[in-house]
């Protein structure tokens, strides 16, 4: 009885939070480094490679520490992979609204999948 819905679906919600409040981490600690700088002449905001760093192990971190947390709550895998689409989808919404190049949208999908598949991992090494 301890395996019924609500117990992945909360494990999948807490996963979540937990994987965007890594990211913000990496994206604030990114843009102390590295800020980002307004041109004046085109009206544009500069993105400097250091915050673009940041935010890619932002992205493996923060689905890597929400996923593993998701699955060990929940006892199986499904809520961890529930937490790497999630990524996944706001990883492809940034790139498109911001017009990013095809390298950042193919790690904004190939990072969280590498994470998940190593939480995953760890999960089960934890279990046994």
């Amino acid at each position: 009885m301890t395996k019924n819905i609500l117990r992945p679906a909360i494990a999948a919600v807490i996963g979540i939070v937990v994987a965007f409040g890594l990211i913000w981490l990496a994206q604030y600690a990114g843009s102390e480094i590295s800020p980002d700088v307004y041109d004046l002449d085109t009206g544009e905001v500069l993105i400097p490679i250091g915050s673009t760093i940041a935010l890619i192990i932002g992205w493996f971190i923060g689905t890597f520490g929400g996923s593993w947390l998701a699955m060990r709550v929940s006892a199986g895998t499904g809520a961890g992979w529930i937490v790497a689409g999630s990524v996944i989808g706001a990883a492809l919404y940034r790139a498109v609204t911001l017009a990013d190049t095809w390298w950042i949208m193919a790690l904004g999908v190939a990072v969280p999948l590498a994470a998940v598949w190593l939480a995953q991992r760890a999960t089960a090494t934890a279990a046994e």
